[in-house]
């Protein structure tokens, strides 16, 4: 559980007798929430290519690094079977831009691909390229991005960047997605006792009396204003915008508040309105908007890029007859009467024959009478093959462990704190108040003073199911969770 005592703008040398706290928890933690939500859409959405704007030290680009255990579906393979589990992540192309150096070499480092082989096949390669400047100044190697995602990044910008916003990001790059997420400022109230105005950071630009969750936020919405904000630049630029919410405290509030309807992070997904008369409206827009003006900011600097290689066999699937020869081959060394197909799917060389297309091998047991498949389960990577007429060894231990593992979901990654996009430097003192609406304890008392734990804790117990990632670990046709 993330742990942290959030931060006071005041200070004082003692502590009162009478004291009371409110302590507001998200379980999963708020971060991983947003995230999760992110992964969510770009599998739902089958997102090929992606920006992450205030990408920091790159923490969703790394989860994006790690393979799917196939190719996405083509049309030149046999229709799929039955799949009840939704697909998976298939990206080939992604870039992370920020203005914070040091975390962008953080970035540059997860990103890369491993120098040792790999625990499992990669069938689909990736492009990772890391990018340093302000979003303010226009990248054409960003104009027509599959997904643009800019996650607690927004609040962070003063107004000479946030007007290029919507223009740069919609108008210029116009991705078929752009997936934005900010802070709710109507859920603020829950961080404090009814009344308090001693919590948080005063409104540093002094345009509103309200206090905020983190020092170097310029502004945070409330929902209305961040539905009215939404819709203006989606009419403006093409959009349809869907808003939504994230985050709801797992504490009991002491005076009986639980946020209503409203969520700690606000969620926001624009979808690009398509057609010809709608591209024309938007270059023509833009046009507009960037005429005349100075060219704000530094030409973007390419720090890093990176390179997956595909298995040599991706897309190359063997014939039918060693197809089968390659299931019998595993069927054999898994030693087992009956397997499923994700079993026979992580046994080498089956996927490699299969050309790294998971319907190839479906196909193939279904219509070779050598084998007989139980379709008891909807999801097709569920069900049960058997080799009838073949001795079998027996399933070996590392099997049964296998098994076992995949009924449960392992927390295996490294966590990481993903920095929030600001138009400052980052040092010691933001990153622990990075993320502070996590889990903020936060006391008042007649004469008041805090403590800081001076990290963001660990994350060790969140355990967060999703298909968006697999890990290169021994049962990785499990669920894994991330971060």
């Amino acid at each position: 559980m993330l742990t942290y005592r959030m931060r006071h703008w005041w200070s004082c040398s003692s502590i009162a007798a009478q004291i009371q706290s409110v302590e507001v928890k998200f379980q999963p933690p708020l971060r991983e929430q947003r995230r999760t939500w992110v992964l969510d859409v770009l599998r739902r959405e089958s997102v090929t290519s992606a920006l992450d704007v205030g990408c920091g030290e790159g923490v969703l680009l790394h989860h994006l690094t790690h393979t799917t255990p196939w190719r996405a579906y083509s049309s030149s393979t046999p229709a799929p079977a039955v799949f009840e589990k939704p697909d998976l992540i298939h990206i080939r192309e992604m870039h992370g831009l920020d203005i914070v150096h040091d975390d962008l070499l953080y970035a540059v480092n997860i990103t890369e691909p491993p120098k040792l082989a790999y625990d499992w096949t990669r069938f689909e390669e990736l492009n990772v390229s890391i990018w340093e400047g302000g979003l303010q100044k226009p990248n054409p190697t960003f104009k027509g991005i599959d997904c643009i995602v800019a996650t607690e990044v927004i609040e962070h910008l003063p107004e000479d960047v946030l007007t290029s916003f919507a223009p740069i990001l919609l108008g210029n790059y116009a991705p078929r997605l752009l997936l934005l997420t900010t802070p709710s400022y109507d859920y603020n109230a829950c961080f404090s006792a009814p009344g308090d105005r001693k919590w948080g950071y005063p409104d540093p630009t002094l345009r509103t009396d309200r206090v905020f969750r983190h020092d170097d936020h310029k502004f945070e919405w409330t929902v209305d204003e961040c539905v009215a904000w939404c819709r203006a630049v989606a009419a403006d630029w093409g959009y349809e915008v869907i808003i939504d919410g994230i985050g709801r405290s797992t504490t009991k509030d002491p005076w009986g508040r639980d946020g209503g309807k409203v969520r700690a992070s606000q969620a926001v997904t624009f979808r690009r309105r398509e057609g010809d008369e709608w591209a024309t409206r938007r270059a023509t827009r833009y046009a507009e908007w960037a005429s005349g003006r100075v060219d704000g900011g530094q030409p973007h600097k390419l720090l890093a890029t990176h390179h997956y290689e595909a298995h040599a066999a991706a897309e190359k699937p063997a014939s039918r007859e060693d197809i089968v020869a390659a299931i019998k081959i595993a069927i054999q060394n898994i030693g087992a009467v009956d397997v499923t197909i994700l079993e026979l799917w992580r046994e080498e060389p089956t996927s490699s024959a299969c050309g790294g297309w998971l319907e190839v091998l479906v196909d193939v047991l279904e219509q070779d009478t050598s084998f007989v498949v139980h379709k008891e389960g909807k999801d097709a990577a569920d069900w049960v093959v058997e080799l009838p007429g073949v001795e079998v060894r027996g399933r070996g231990p590392w099997q049964d462990v296998w098994a076992q593992n995949s009924e449960a979901t392992e927390d295996d990654d490294e966590s990481f704190d993903d920095d929030e996009y600001s138009e400052k430097s980052s040092d010691d003192d933001e990153e622990d108040q990075d993320e502070a609406e996590d889990t903020a304890e936060v006391t008042i008392a007649s004469e008041w003073t805090t403590t800081e734990d001076g990290g963001c804790g660990t994350e060790s117990e969140s355990i967060l199911k999703s298909w968006a990632e697999w890990k290169p670990v021994p049962g990785w046709f499990e669920e894994c969770s991330w971060d």
